[in-house]
């Protein structure tokens, strides 16, 4: 085996223009299915880390009306965590939008009014200053994102806790910046442009207020679905011809995570199709190699060569392509999807899958479509081979 093999090498190495050229088209596959399926798999691992940074444990409560937006009754949103114990805390939250001016620099984004649970509901952190307690119901104060404060800071302005904000008609003096935060798929704003005021500040900045959202945690126990059938049967004696919709981390994580499933296995699937392609070329050029050597099958089966042993050695050619291929595959594969990673700024994970299945595809394309131009190089007559020019 080792002689067949090391013959084999020769043959390629002595025809490198062809052999480069079948060479590439594996390279290429191997590398495409490689990094899709670690695309697939960062993309999974980012959407997990943004679920992580909010909790598993969290339930978006939301009211619709006919009209529009729903209005809870606030003294009823902060009763739940008493009337039903699977949810520890909870934080109401009005949404809304705007413009905000900071030494003639204007940021538009989100305004949410919200209580003092909310920094602890979503696990937001200070960087400076602190965040809305219960006592600034009625004072003009604000807590800006990371973001939102960075837009509005200039090299001679910069914002900071003590910085005054003009938000319409009204001046609010900043108490806190927050830390930065990645975009939760549970939260309806992006926290790090958003400014935050107490919930009855909203009335100064927002047209027509309503408390038609929620965030809620619950115990780290307790069953997603249970706690949402309990959410529901308490506030519908309470919502009259309003409409409650309870979304739970946990569903929505394993639907996102069946959705990515489906990417990956449709990525693989393109990448497949493109190293389909790349053994076909590696068939189209052992059979001109075929046609190049018919000569020398010629001599091998005259001097006493078995048409299994001719099968082999163009069988070996194939497989070393496809083998070299995939494992110089593996590596564009993966500087592939770490580049992807690097563009998109996601932490790179590398897929268990990936590198063993682009690997084993590579060889397996190999032998399948080396193994036609093999079987019909060992069928050739020696007599009819010896007279090929």
């Amino acid at each position: 085996m080792k002689r067949v093999a090391a013959e084999a090498v020769a043959n390629l190495l002595a025809s490198r223009q062809r052999s480069a050229l079948a060479l590439l088209g594996i390279v290429i596959g191997a590398a495409a299915v490689i990094a899709m399926l670690n695309v697939g798999a960062i993309a999974r691992n980012e959407t997990i880390r943004q679920f992580r940074q909010l909790g598993t444990d969290i339930l978006t409560l939301r009211l619709d009306a006919d009209s529009g937006l729903g209005n809870f009754a606030l003294a009823d949103v902060e009763a739940l965590p008493q009337e039903v114990p699977m949810v520890t805390e909870v934080a109401p939250f009005v949404i809304g939008g705007g413009s905000v001016l900071h030494e003639g620099t204007a940021a538009y984004g989100s305004h949410l009014g919200v209580t003092a649970a909310f920094a602890s509901v979503s696990r937001l952190r200070p960087r400076a200053g602190r965040f809305i307690s219960d006592l600034d119901r009625y004072e003009l104060y604000a807590v800006l994102g990371h973001g939102m404060a960075q837009q509005l800071s200039t090299s001679y302005a910069p914002v900071g806790v003590g910085s005054n904000l003009r938000i319409g008609r009204y001046v609010f003096t900043v108490i806190g910046i927050l830390e930065p935060v990645l975009q939760s798929p549970m939260m309806p704003v992006d926290i790090d442009t958003t400014l935050f005021v107490s919930v009855p500040n909203v009335r100064r900045i927002m047209a027509n207020p309503a408390l038609s959202m929620a965030i809620a945690r619950i115990r780290p126990d307790a069953e997603a679905e249970a706690a949402v059938h309990q959410i529901e049967r308490y506030f519908a004696p309470k919502i009259r011809d309003q409409r409650l919709t309870v979304q739970s981390a946990r569903q929505l994580i394993a639907g996102m995570q069946n959705q990515m499933q489906l990417f990956t296995l449709l990525l693989g699937a393109v990448g497949a199709i493109a190293l389909a392609l790349g053994g076909v070329g590696v068939m189209n050029i052992m059979l001109v190699s075929i046609a190049e050597r018919r000569r020398e099958i010629g001599v091998r089966l005259a001097i006493g060569a078995e048409p299994g042993d001719i099968r082999t050695l163009f069988l070996a050619e194939a497989v070393i392509l496809s083998v070299a291929g995939g494992i110089i595959g593996i590596f564009l594969g993966i500087g592939g999807a770490w580049f992807f990673a690097w563009l998109s700024g996601w932490e790179f994970v590398l897929s268990p899958t990936a590198v063993p299945l682009g690997a084993g595809v590579s060889a397996a394309v190999g032998i399948f479509f080396g193994f036609y131009p093999a079987v019909m190089a060992s069928r050739l007559d020696p007599i009819e081979a010896l007279r090929a020019e």
